[in-house]
């Protein structure tokens, strides 16, 4: 089923537009705009979902760790799924407990294991799930299949952030961002990326708007697609 069409009207109350003053300016991670935890704060959750279940896959790594640290504070009972158990162990062992945080192995690229999850969830949860949260993902992939032969992006990734003050010469225009219009000039494509560091955000604030549209009075009862 579509989405309904968008109509910004419906979203300009302040349940809504709480953060978009820390958005105007961004200034790196760390900055002043929310991390998930203090989504979970912010709406009064601390303790305010026991008997709660909630499902989250990817989390191994980035904002699916945050994500499950944020939503642990509201004492609903979690289930973590990861591809590789040794990692998860390593990435959440501090706050892994029977009965409310819960590590399961779930290996997306084969049906088997997402048959033997689905089975071993259903009956630990007591067939409840109230909070789904398809974290785990990759894009712009090379082609692939997976072991029962459905198509598959599978690719390994790497960071590298070197820091630039090319920026300040060569200023961005944002109506031709990607440089599609006029000539080309290397130096200018160069000094536009120490511009996007200001907008990148930590794990912690990452995780926020997975949080916030999970949790968040505001969406109640409303479809959501971030």
């Amino acid at each position: 089923m579509p989405f309904p069409a968008f109509d910004p009207a419906q979203y300009s109350s302040p349940e809504f537009t709480r953060y978009a003053s820390v958005h105007a300016n961004p200034k790196g991670p760390g900055d002043a705009r929310p991390t998930a935890e203090q989504i979970i704060k912010d709406e009064g959750l601390n303790g305010k979902l026991v008997g709660k279940t909630i499902l989250i896959t990817g989390c191994s790594s980035g904002i699916g760790i945050e994500t499950v640290r944020a939503l642990k504070l509201t004492g609903a009972r979690i289930f973590a799924t990861v591809r590789d158990l040794e990692k998860g162990k390593k990435a959440l062992g501090d706050i892994l407990e029977p009965g409310k945080v819960e590590l399961s192995h779930l290996d997306l690229n084969s049906l088997a294991s997402v048959r033997k999850f689905a089975a071993e969830f259903l009956a630990a949860s007591n067939n409840q799930l109230n909070i789904l949260i398809n974290n785990a993902g990759i894009m712009s992939c090379p082609e692939g299949t997976t072991k029962d032969g459905f198509e598959l992006p599978n690719f390994r990734s790497r960071v590298v952030s070197v820091a630039s003050m090319a920026h300040r010469y060569f200023p961005p225009k944002l109506d031709n961002f990607q440089l599609r219009h006029g000539e080309y000039h290397p130096e200018h494509a160069y000094a536009k990326d120490p511009v996007l560091a200001a907008t990148r955000k930590t794990p912690e604030q990452g995780a926020a708007t997975t949080v916030w549209a999970a949790v968040a009075h505001a969406w109640e009862g409303r479809e959501v697609c971030i």
